[in-house]
């Protein structure tokens, strides 16, 4: 990778541009040719771009990255590169807060202080794992009402294998929150996301090694505070983003967080469960509550998401 500082996109383009010895218009045609995000892009355009006039969207400077051979989350994620477009994380927090005044199916935990900002972090190779896999089971046979039963062996199964990856946060003991996701092949995510292999179905069978392409199926997840919230979010879109060989994230929201969650950043609906009779049980999505919704998140479209590049920008 190059590894050249930039002030922001219009010297980027202006730099990398002529790094290349290409003049605007064989850029737009070049652009034209990579992705169809530049099907109507001419030079002119090109040129307000180096001259700031206006900026490329988002989705836009990935791909330009992308066509130059760069890391877009590398540069986009600098808090030297300026974005003038990147909204701040009112909005999200807002949502955050709102959540947090519900009770703990919606996201709030009920033992803990919302005030406690402390919380210990740790891995799957933790000595407090195997007990923590059993919490996991409960927890979802209880968020699913039973209509999904887990177990501590089949959590165990899947998290031994190298590509799983898992984190538990603990504040004064207690799980506050955890993240347990897997990567599997193209067609097992899929059939994950349109409920044709259910989740408890999955062995280690199915799952591939870290360095294949593949995608991430978030397995299972809780958000249980606002003081967990930051780090939380932050690993979960990183993991994502950090290697170009994970190309999607699919995860079925099982209440109204992982819902709101998915619209901040731009995932895409792509199945839902049964409807449920039941005002709190399960997710709310078009009016009704559904035992699930899922969402498909292509890494392009997370790199461009206002709230992963705020995170990460804010985290450094």
């Amino acid at each position: 990778m190059k590894s050249d500082k930039f002030a922001g996109i219009a010297d980027y383009i202006t730099q990398r541009r002529a790094q290349k010895s290409l003049s605007q218009e064989a850029l737009a045609y070049a652009l034209i040719d990579y992705h169809e995000l530049f099907a109507d892009l001419d030079s002119l355009t090109i040129s307000r771009w180096e001259r700031a006039k206006v900026s490329p969207n988002l989705r836009r400077q990935v791909a330009l990255m992308e066509y130059f051979g760069d890391k877009p989350h590398t540069l986009l994620c600098d808090p030297a590169f300026e974005l003038k477009q990147l909204p701040s994380l009112d909005a999200f927090n807002k949502m955050l807060d709102q959540q947090f005044k519900y009770n703990h199916v919606m996201g709030a935990h009920p033992y803990i202080s919302p005030e406690n900002i402390s919380f210990d972090k740790l891995c799957k190779r933790a000595d407090e794992a195997a007990q923590m896999y059993g919490w996991i089971a409960n927890y979802h046979t209880n968020l699913s009402h039973g209509r999904e039963q887990w177990s501590q062996n089949f959590i165990k199964s899947l998290a031994d294998v190298d590509s799983t990856e898992v984190s538990f946060y603990l504040v004064n003991g207690l799980l506050a929150g955890h993240i347990f996701m897997v990567k599997v092949s193209q067609e097992t995510f899929d059939q994950l996301l349109f409920g044709k292999l259910k989740d408890n179905e999955l062995t280690p069978a199915h799952l591939i090694a870290s360095d294949q392409p593949g995608c991430l199926y978030m397995l299972s997840t809780y958000l249980g505070g606002a003081h967990v919230s930051e780090d939380f979010v932050a690993q979960l879109l990183f993991t994502l983003v950090e290697d170009p060989q994970n190309t999607s994230f699919g995860y079925k929201a099982r209440s109204d967080i992982g819902t709101k969650l998915m619209d901040f950043l731009g995932g895409v609906v792509v199945h839902t469960g049964e409807v449920l009779t039941e005002r709190l049980d399960g997710a709310k999505y078009q009016g009704k509550r559904r035992s699930y919704v899922s969402f498909n998140l292509q890494r392009q479209v997370l790199i461009a998401s206002p709230l992963f590049l705020n995170l990460i920008r804010n985290s450094k």
